[in-house]
């Protein structure tokens, strides 16, 4: 069975069961962590019997299922119960998770609050974050029916966020109108089947690939992606020395004056880059080349891989001014990498949903990082420390999933 799970989460009234609702209506398997919480609540089941020892019968009904407003009513107001209810439950959740996705073919979502926070990222093949503004967030809760305080007691508990948006692969912007978080999630699921079909998945998650491993016969010494020397094709010494410090070692550079290849498919494009690098470089060792693409909510992700041109044209100002003028000025940075050694071509991708600013702040990073701003964030790229920047970023994301990528083969 060919299989990719997904993990999905986001804070409390951030969109992310709407998200789920579209995904399941799309043809996804979708499992919600709040429901098998309550079927493990239910009468005589393990969740039930686990509250009870930790707080007695008083958190039952009277038919001895789990009163769930009591109990948080319980919990929120006291860290240590909450960790403890925690630390009881999540178990019970993950193992009750296994068991029903067992069977599952195809795209596996599971919709998970602390999906993060229990430790339970790296299960999933891709991590995304349904994120807006805690205000926002909290004007929503209490409209749909929930006291004020107890929203407030619920999104303190929930804390931040900066862990959650860090972990993830990818974050959905959801401060913005319906249409917005629609296009964003119909690109997502483009992205998801595009992964299920090419990634050969089999029923664990793990990807496959036809024939013999990636890295056959590779050490996996410290200082190598997989074992193996790599060269980054790349004249910037602040991406190398970016990729360097992600990566926890010093890459090989290769300072080659690569064509700029112009259209608006990114992989095409990082396609293209890839095999005049391999050509120049005599097609010995493995080499690593790099491409970004900042892609509108508008225009079919305009302008994309031309970016870079329209930096030089207009400034990555211009090109601030220009989104801001759409009604819609939601933007993706996006970055892909091609590792290739010999005929073996493996990609992997980052994705950071955010918006352009104006004016420009901060004097770090490159091109149009003053401009742009992650999803949930205060800082622009340029202003961000760079261990944040690393965390939050499409490049380290990209780089983050290429080494995975390789530790697997």
């Amino acid at each position: 069975m060919a299989r990719f799970r997904m993990g999905l989460t986001g804070g409390l009234a951030s969109g992310k069961s709407t998200v789920a609702r579209w995904l399941g209506e799309a043809g996804c398997t979708v499992l919600d962590a709040d429901v098998i919480v309550a079927d493990l609540y239910r009468p005589d089941e393990p969740g039930a019997t686990a509250v009870e020892a930790l707080f007695g019968a008083e958190v039952l009904t009277a038919e001895g299922a789990v009163d769930r407003p009591a109990l948080a009513e319980r919990v929120f107001a006291d860290d240590d119960a909450r960790h403890r209810l925690e630390a009881a439950i999540h178990p019970l959740v993950r193992r009750r998770f296994a068991e029903l996705s067992e069977e599952t073919d195809g795209i596996l979502v599971y919709e998970a609050t602390l999906l993060v926070e229990a430790g339970r990222a790296d299960e999933f093949d891709l991590v995304v974050s349904v994120e807006a503004p805690e205000a926002l967030r909290l004007e929503r809760a209490v409209a749909r029916g929930m006291e004020e305080d107890a929203a407030r007691a619920r999104l303190e508990a929930q804390g931040d966020g900066s862990a959650r948006r860090a972990r993830a692969d990818r974050v959905i912007d959801n401060s913005g109108p319906l249409d917005s978080l629609r296009r964003q999630v119909d690109a997502l699921l483009t992205d998801l089947r595009a992964r299920l079909q090419a990634g050969s998945y089999d029923s664990s998650g793990t990807p496959q690939t036809p024939g013999s491993p990636l890295l056959e016969g590779v050490s996996g010494e410290p200082g190598t992606l997989g074992g193996s020397s790599v060269t980054l094709v790349t004249g910037n010494a602040n991406k190398a020395r970016e990729a360097s410090r992600i990566l926890g070692f010093e890459l090989a550079t290769a300072d080659i004056d690569l064509p700029e290849i112009q259209g608006l498919d990114l992989l095409e494009v990082l396609r293209e880059k890839g095999a005049e690098a391999h050509r120049r470089l005599g097609g010995g060792g493995a080499l690593i080349v790099e491409e970004t693409g900042l892609e509108l909510d508008a225009f079919g992700g305009f302008p994309g891989p031309l970016v870079k041109w329209m930096l030089e044209a207009v400034g990555a100002e211009g090109i601030a001014r220009a989104a801001l003028a759409l009604e819609e000025p939601g933007v993706a940075a996006r970055c892909a990498l091609l590792y290739r050694r010999g005929d073996t071509e493996i990609i992997a991708e980052g994705v950071t949903r955010g918006t352009l600013v104006l004016p420009p702040r901060g004097d770090g990073g490159f091109g149009w990082d003053p401009v742009f701003q992650p999803a949930g964030e205060t800082l622009t790229y340029a202003e961000l420390p760079p261990e944040a920047k690393d965390a939050l970023g499409h490049r380290g994301r990209a780089w983050r999933a290429l080494k995975a990528r390789l530790a697997e083969d």
